[in-house]
C-alpha cells in the first residue's frame, strides 16, 4: 500500500498541469427562473465570471483543487459550495434564494473611536509586512467594526464587498470579511472570508516590479511548502524540515498554585503593615519569580525529517494529509528569519522559521498547498505573521525558470 501511494504522488507534478472547465447554471430558487449577471468565482483565486441572460456561466483554466465556489447576485443570498476540481465539472446548476433583507446606504460619520479601531484593524488584517504600506482599502465605508471593552477584543465585518488595492503584488482584492476577531487577551487572531483576486494595469516597470515581489512572497510560504512536499523537493526548493519537541517544564508549577500562593501571601503582607509600610514579603517574591519561569522546555532535533514519511494520501482525490509527533519545525534557508519569536530553542538557525503544532490528527491540504481544515492546526512565526498584505491567489504559479 505505500508504494502504491509514493507511485500515485510521483506522477502528481503531471496530473497537475491540466487546467479544468466548471459550468453551469444559476436560477432563482423561488421560482426557477434564470438569475443574470450572478457573480461566480472561486474563492482565493484570479478565477471568476458572471452568469448571462439565461443564467449560464463558465469558468476555464481552474487548477485542480478544493476550493470554496461562491455566487452573489443582488437581492439573494450569497451561495458557497466546497468544489473538489479534480475534472471538468458541467452541469452544476445553483439555486439562489431570494433575500428579505434590503441593503441599506452605509453612511460613517466622523467618529474618533471608529477610527482607532479602523486603524487597528488595518494592522490587523495587512500585517507587519512591507507591503502593508501599499495596501489600500478603498470603501471602508462598507466595514462594521466593534470593540469589546469587556473581552478586550476588536470584531468587524463587510456588508458587502471590500475593494482592496495592493500595490505592492499588483492586485485588486474584491474581499468579503465575514467573520474577524482579534483578541487581545490572550494574543490570537481569526478571521474568514472569501476573495476574487484581479490583476491590477500598469507599466511594463511596475509589473515588472509585481512578479518580482510576487515571486519573493511566494517563496518560503506555506503554499510553497506543501507543494513542494507533495513533489518531493523540499530540500530542492530550500527548505528543512525539523522535529521539534516541546514538554511542560517540571520546574514550574501551576498556574492556579502560583496564583493562590501570590494571594495567600498578599494577605500575609497586608496584614504585617509597620506605620503605615508594607513590610517586604520573600515568599510573594518567590512565588512571583515561579511565574516567570517558562511553562514549556524544547528541544530542536536539527537531523531533518523525511517529509515523504509524514505524507499520507487520503479517500478524497487530490486531498492529501501530513501526520507528525510533536512539532514540526519548518526552515526556508534562503532566507534568514525575520519574525520576532520570543519562543525559538537556543540552537535554532537564524533561517526563517514557522512551527505547526497539529490540534488535529492530521493537517489535510490541496495540490494548490491549500489547507482544508484551518482548525486543526497552529501556526507560530512567518506563517502566522502573514497576512493579506503578502496573500496570494491560490493558483498562483512561479515563473518556470530556463535551463
Amino acid at each position: 500500500m505505500y508504494k502504491s501511494i509514493l507511485f500515485f504522488l510521483a506522477l502528481l507534478p503531471l496530473f497537475c498541469q491540466a487546467q479544468l472547465t466548471v459550468s453551469g447554471k444559476i436560477i432563482n430558487a423561488a421560482d426557477k427562473q434564470p438569475v443574470a449577471k450572478a457573480s461566480i468565482f472561486l474563492s482565493n483565486t484570479t478565477v471568476g465570471t458572471t452568469s448571462a441572460d439565461n443564467g449560464n456561466y463558465s469558468m476555464v483554466n481552474v487548477k485542480p483543487g478544493q476550493y470554496t465556489l461562491v455566487v452573489s447576485a443582488v437581492g439573494y443570498e450569497t451561495y458557497n459550495y466546497n468544489l473538489a476540481a479534480n475534472a471538468n465539472v458541467t452541469a452544476l446548476n445553483i439555486e439562489l434564494k431570494p433575500t428579505s433583507i434590503e441593503l441599506k446606504d452605509v453612511v460613517i460619520k466622523p467618529d474618533k473611536e471608529w477610527e482607532q479601531n479602523y486603524a487597528a484593524f488595518k494592522n490587523e488584517l495587512f500585517g507587519p509586512s512591507p507591503a502593508a504600506q501599499e495596501c489600500k482599502i478603498l470603501n471602508p465605508e462598507m466595514l462594521d467594526l466593534t470593540y469589546d471593552k469587556v473581552h478586550n477584543r476588536l470584531l468587524a465585518k463587510s456588508y458587502d464587498y471590500l475593494e482592496i488595492e495592493n500595490r505592492a503584488l499588483g492586485y485588486k482584492l474584491h474581499y468579503k470579511l465575514e467573520d474577524f476577531e482579534r483578541d487581545y487577551r490572550d494574543n490570537s487572531y481569526y478571521h474568514q472570508w472569501s476573495v476574487l483576486f484581479e490583476d491590477l494595469k500598469g507599466s511594463k516597470s511596475q509589473q515588472r516590479r509585481w512578479n518580482k515581489n510576487r515571486i519573493n512572497a511566494y517563496l518560503g510560504s506555506s503554499e510553497h511548502y506543501y507543494r513542494s512536499v507533495l513533489n518531493h523537493q523540499t530540500e530542492k526548493e530550500g527548505f528543512k524540515t525539523l522535529r521539534l519537541i516541546r514538554k511542560d517544564n517540571p520546574k514550574r508549577p501551576t498556574d492556579s498554585l502560583i496564583k493562590a500562593k501570590m494571594h495567600h501571601f498578599m494577605l500575609v503582607q497586608s496584614a504585617h503593615k509597620v506605620h503605615g509600610k508594607i513590610v517586604a514579603n520573600d515568599s510573594l517574591t518567590y512565588w512571583a519569580n515561579q511565574s516567570a519561569i517558562p511553562k514549556i522546555v524544547q528541544y530542536l532535533i536539527t537531523t531533518p525529517q523525511h517529509t515523504d514519511s509524514l505524507l499520507h494520501r487520503t479517500d478524497v482525490t487530490g486531498l492529501y494529509a501530513l501526520s507528525f509527533k510533536d512539532c514540526l519545525y519548518v526552515l526556508y534557508t534562503k532566507k534568514h528569519n525575520t519574525t520576532t519569536m520570543s519562543n525559538l530553542p537556543m540552537n535554532a538557525p537564524d533561517n526563517l522559521t514557522s512551527i505547526v503544532t497539529l490540534t488535529d490528527p492530521y493537517l489535510f491540504f490541496d495540490t494548490n498547498g491549500v489547507v482544508a481544515n484551518l482548525h486543526g492546526f497552529v501556526y507560530e512565526g512567518d506563517w502566522a505573521a502573514r497576512r493579506v498584505a503578502d496573500l496570494l491567489p491560490v493558483d498562483y504559479e512561479p515563473p518556470v525558470k530556463k535551463p
